[in-house]
């Protein structure tokens, strides 16, 4: 079906389906033994449709009052903000000193560690999906048959963050544009790509939110790092969903 999902929803969406796939020492391999790799791989970046032309995805460590805000990473390179996903195209990862000659760069400034006894790794920073032009109210407006899921309950996601399910603690009927009954123990279901591509629109800024994550787990011993996502809500087509009233 139809699904709207709101900026709460989406911001463990993009963490989990965007931030993680993303991190360049998981695309390498290097965090096979613990926080797991990524389906993407080095040839994919410049060309690899990863969602449809409304995806925009920046990672900005600028951003003002982020968890993932600083001036400087912890190999000393000064905070950025670019492109991860360019009008649905993949074309950059999060990367260190140590990865970005990979993808024939240099550090995007991503390398953080969680206290001075730990090495610097690849983390996310504040990865935030760039707003489209139309109101929450609109998108929902035009949907004649689907859902709105609105905060998350649980996750599930494939050590490659390639299969996910979510369920969420709310979700609303739509119908001919207008929201109805209130159902539970919703769901939904998907694979990461095929999933972005099925992006139909992105609600404007006055849906965006910046959202945090106090605890993201990542490293071996376990590193817990302070990340962002900044979002609006979001419509996706053809999505398999499961609920009960």
């Amino acid at each position: 079906t139809t699904l709207v999902i709101d900026s709460s929803q989406m911001a463990l969406q993009i963490h989990e389906s965007v931030g993680h796939p993303l991190e360049l020492d998981r695309i390498l391999g290097m965090e096979m033994s613990l926080a797991g790799g990524s389906f993407v791989k080095l040839p994919m970046f410049g060309s690899f449709q990863y969602g449809s032309p409304k995806v925009n995805i920046v990672a900005d460590a600028t951003f003002p009052a982020g968890l993932g805000t600083f001036g400087f990473d912890d190999e000393g390179v000064e905070a950025q903000r670019f492109f991860l996903i360019k009008e649905g195209i993949l074309v950059n990862a999060l990367s260190n000193r140590e990865t970005a000659h990979y993808l024939n760069s240099k550090s995007n400034g991503t390398c953080r560690a969680d206290g001075f006894n730990r090495q610097p790794i690849i983390r996310m920073t504040n990865i935030n999906l760039l707003p489209g032009e139309k109101s929450l109210e609109e998108i929902i407006s035009e949907v004649k048959e689907g859902f709105f899921f609105s905060t998350n309950k649980s996750w599930s996601i494939d050590n490659e963050r390639l299969n996910f399910q979510f369920a969420v603690e709310w979700a609303q009927e739509i119908k001919n544009g207008k929201l109805g009954k209130v159902y539970k123990n919703a769901n939904y279901t998907g694979i990461t790509p095929n999933f972005w591509r099925s992006c139909e629109e992105v609600a404007n800024k006055e849906s965006f939110s910046l959202w945090g994550l106090l605890n993201c787990g990542k490293g071996d011993p376990i590193q817990a790092m302070e990340v962002g996502h900044g979002t609006p809500a979001a419509r996706f087509k053809g999505i398999k969903i499961g609920v009960a009233k």
